[in-house]
């Protein structure tokens, strides 16, 4: 059709973009008609609730939330279920697999010290189904620790004295790999950041040891008291997007700060004020991936709401994270609590090919603009 090369380019990118999105409007409508595997939940709850509704909402996982059957110590849930829920004085099991075609079977922790309930669970098994523990498919639905399962125990038996040093070795050298490629771009921008910043707040800048807050408190630069590995803290570097003295001229807040400047808005948008964290990936006191660090004071204040906030401190703070990626808005307090789910998981299940698809689906938020 004798076109330019750049409109070949063009038209290529746009006819990729139609088809994609019309293979996958396609390939989900047509998941949600096809057999999937039938789920039978034994024993219920809010959180069996949860992951009903995760799992209809997402039929590209291939389960259909089929039937619950309710157990005497079941707590009466704060919604429904979506879903019929059977006593477990009604029908037996076997029968109830066959009556709803039922392929997986998903077993409340509880029954571990029930030997009548195990007996049940156990006498199903010949049928062909699939037995899970809740807390294993929870994990895998959801991507998150349930909340139920946290506890002394569950650390005992999956974080504490869990060394990977294969991991840790190959982490450390991807981290200081993407600092140096990353690094020599952020160099070349440095200069227009820096100017933008100065000139955002001459005033401020002129009257300069008068108005900061601290030491840290720079023309450019800001440094923040952030608590890191094992709970010690560190000087988190900012590039300056807040007026000089921003914490003594109105106070400490989560977000959504008014003090913010519109070179410091622009910074935050364009995630431009991310780059000064690779030095502090650099000195070793942050990664590419983990836990985002939270300031000393809020930690303080969430741990005496959340049990073992703490334990995110386990592994290094990470300038992106599998909360980041999966939340809609980790910075709010009231999302603190789902947000340790998350970082529990990452914790539990952290290595390699997963820190490299949180950075790609990082770098996918980034282009989307969505997500903080």
């Amino acid at each position: 059709f004798r076109l330019t090369p750049i409109l070949t380019m063009a038209a290529i990118f746009l006819a990729e973009v139609v088809f994609i999105f019309a293979w996958r409007i396609g390939y989900n409508t047509v998941l949600v008609k096809i057999a999937r595997e039938r789920v039978l939940f034994f024993g219920l709850g809010d959180e069996i609730r949860e992951v009903a509704r995760h799992i209809r909402m997402n039929p590209q996982l291939g389960y259909e939330a089929t039937a619950g059957i309710a157990l005497e110590y079941d707590q009466p849930p704060t919604g429904e279920y979506g879903f019929p829920t059977l006593p477990s004085t009604g029908q037996m099991l076997p029968e109830i697999i066959r009556q709803y075609h039922i392929g997986t079977v998903i077993v409340s922790p509880a029954i571990k010290t029930n030997a009548l309930l195990t007996k049940i669970i156990f006498a199903v098994i010949p049928l062909g189904v699939t037995v899970i523990e809740f807390s294993r498919f929870y994990e895998y639905v959801m991507g998150k620790i349930p909340t139920s399962l946290i506890g002394e125990v569950w650390f005992l038996e999956n974080l504490i004295g869990l060394r990977r040093p294969r991991y840790e070795f190959s982490k450390r050298i991807l981290d200081l790999t993407l600092a140096f490629l990353i690094g020599a771009v952020a160099l070349v921008l440095f200069p227009f950041i820096a100017a933008a910043v100065v000139l955002a707040t001459p005033q401020d800048v002129l009257n300069y040891r008068k108005l900061r807050a601290h030491t840290g408190d720079g023309v450019v630069f800001f440094r923040q008291a952030r608590v890191g590995l094992a709970g010690k803290p560190f000087g988190f570097i900012k590039f300056r997007g807040m007026v000089l003295g921003a914490e003594t001229r109105g106070g400490e807040k989560w977000s959504d700060d008014s003090r913010i400047t519109p070179v410091g808005t622009f910074l935050r948008k364009t995630y431009l004020d991310e780059l000064t964290q690779i030095w502090n990936i650099v000195k070793g006191e942050m990664s590419f991936v983990g836990p985002r660090p939270e300031r000393p004071e809020y930690v303080a204040a969430l741990e005496r709401h959340i049990p073992f906030y703490r334990m995110r401190e386990l592994v290094l703070p990470g300038i992106t994270g599998w909360a980041q990626i999966n939340m809609a808005n980790d910075a709010s307090v009231s999302d603190a609590p789902e947000k340790v789910q998350y970082d529990l998981f990452y914790i539990k299940n952290r290595s390699i090919a997963l820190d490299l698809s949180i950075l790609l689906k990082t770098a996918l938020k980034l282009l989307q603009r969505s997500g903080r």
